[in-house]
Formats: structure tokens, sequence, C-alpha cells
């Protein structure tokens, strides 16, 4: 289950990252877009740290666990 986690928070950050390399390389975009898409990136390789970890993430995890069956 971790690992399928971490897979997952470092996909979705390699999105987020190119996101904010396209807003960076758009002239028509805003660097506080760019900036926000970076942000989101370091949240989610914090889950893989533990340096972040938001209640969803928590949700997922004991929604895996069959406790008092």
């Amino acid at each position: 289950m971790a690992r399928k986690r971490h897979v997952e928070a470092l996909l979705n950050a390699e999105q987020l990252i190119e996101n904010a390399l396209a807003l960076l390389k758009s002239q028509t975009s805003s660097i506080e877009l760019a900036a926000e898409e970076m942000r989101l990136a370091q949240d989610e390789l914090s889950t893989i740290t533990g340096q972040f970890l938001p209640d969803d993430l928590l949700g997922k995890i004991f929604s895996t666990f069959c406790i008092g069956k």
C-alpha cells in the first residue's frame, strides 16, 4: 500500500511540475500560477517524506484496514 501511494504521489508531482513548466513557458500566464503548481508538487512529495500528512491520506490508509472483523 505504501509503495503504491508513493508512486501515485510521484506521478502527481511530476504532472504538477510539468504544468508549472508549461505555465512558465507561456507568455500569457502569471508566475503565481506556476508557483502554486510547484507548491502542490511539494505537497505531493511531502506525503512521502512524512512532512505533510493530510486527513484524506489518513482516510485512504485506514479505509484499507478491516478492524473488528
